[in-house]
């Protein structure tokens, strides 16, 4: 039966083979999750700044550089866990894979039920750590839509890893977190300086662009923090 609804966990399946792209949709709904299938690489890098996947499947014929350039593509906007499916068991390119933001390599054929399996794995490590709402004197954060809220109401909508780096900042307001910590809780080992620079100037964009909040997230040397004057 299927028992999706709004707060299931969203998958995001990235596959450019017209036979099997609607299968895998079709077995992710079955288990009530939410399916976003997408068949083109070029709306595929942008798909993960416009949705709010829990989950991200890449399967592709591409060539490997293509997949990986995708993979790089999605790792600098997310955070969620990213399951690559390869055509062939290649060492080389199984390690270049993981050392890109790859979560886990799966080489095919693959069975439906094992397809299954691993995804209902994953979407229950991603979900694991239900985030809670976090309030300061001029922002609100809503878990639920991904979003914040100013006082005035005006929503600003987020991406994944722009959501995870506010709502770690907002935790503690005031704070400086240091920059190996904040790269360490949002990305693991994928993460490096580069990625939370990128972060932070599109939060902080955002912020500013659609709200004229000032200075809400301040760099330090070594660090950031959240200002809630």
């Amino acid at each position: 039966m299927n028992l999706t609804n709004s707060n299931s966990p969203r998958v995001l399946i990235i596959c450019d083979q017209d036979a099997t792209a609607p299968i895998w949709g079709y077995i992710i709904r079955e288990k009530g999750l939410i399916a976003i299938v997408e068949t083109s690489i070029e709306r595929a890098m942008q798909r993960p700044s416009e949705e709010t996947p829990d989950l991200i499947v890449v399967d592709l014929n591409a060539i490997h550089a293509q997949r990986i350039e995708l993979c790089k593509k999605i790792r600098s906007m997310s955070a969620s866990p990213i399951l690559l499916f390869l055509p062939y068991n290649n060492e080389q390119e199984i390690l270049e894979a993981y050392q890109n933001g790859v979560d886990e390599c799966v080489v095919k054929p693959i069975s439906p039920a094992i397809f299954l399996a691993k995804i209902l794995a994953w979407s229950k490590r991603s979900w694991s750590e239900p985030m809670k709402p976090r309030h300061t004197g001029r922002l609100r954060l809503d878990p639920s839509h991904r979003s914040a809220l100013t006082k005035n109401k005006k929503e600003i909508k987020l991406t994944n890893l722009e959501f995870r780096l506010l709502h770690l900042l907002m935790s503690r307001p005031g704070f400086v977190f240091p920059a190996e910590e904040i790269i360490e809780t949002i990305w693991g080992a994928q993460g490096d300086v580069i990625l939370l620079k990128n972060v932070v100037y599109r939060l902080r964009k955002k912020i500013e662009e659609e709200t004229n909040l000032k200075e809400l997230i301040k760099t330090w040397p070594g660090g950031y923090s959240f200002i809630d004057d």
